[in-house]
């Protein structure tokens, strides 16, 4: 009888572990994909480059990060013609070469979208190198930005 208790009682934790969620999301997913996105920053849309994973088990919490690019500085200016120009540091975590592709959205003084948003533009990271994505604003009402990041396709 004991015995029996044990069993059904590993299997009612093992059940509520796999049903257990993440903000919405069951299992194991980025925690990125259920942030918000604030203005003026820099964000990866393709969670295989930079992701915390974390998983709720019987003995509390499994992390695990995958880490293929970090972003090593950011900044903004205005151009000598009062638009916006966006840049971004980044960096390959990886022993091979990558293609990371980046596109820049630009809202004016209310935070409303300008419609200016870039194409994407692709950049070549070297195996444990660096390079840098830039953008500039189509007007000069940019105030803020939001840069989207995804591995070249």
């Amino acid at each position: 009888m004991k015995r029996h208790f044990i069993v059904v009682a590993s299997l009612v934790l093992t059940l509520a572990a796999c049903g257990s969620t993440q903000n919405g999301y069951s299992g194991s997913h980025p925690v990125q994909r259920t942030s918000t996105n604030e203005l003026n920053s820099i964000v990866f849309i393709d969670h295989s480059l930079n992701r915390t994973d974390i998983t709720k088990t019987p003995f509390g919490e499994k992390v695990k990060d995958t880490v293929k690019v970090t972003l090593d500085r950011s900044g903004i200016t205005n151009t000598a013609t009062g638009q916006l120009e966006v840049w971004t540091m980044i960096r390959n975590r990886t022993d091979y070469d990558l293609q990371i592709e980046g596109k820049a959205l630009f809202f004016d003084a209310n935070q409303a979208p300008l419609m200016d948003e870039s194409m994407w533009r692709r950049v070549y990271v070297p195996a444990n190198g660096t390079a840098i994505y830039k953008e500039t604003s189509l007007n000069n009402r940019a105030e803020y930005f939001l840069v989207e990041l995804r591995e070249g396709r």
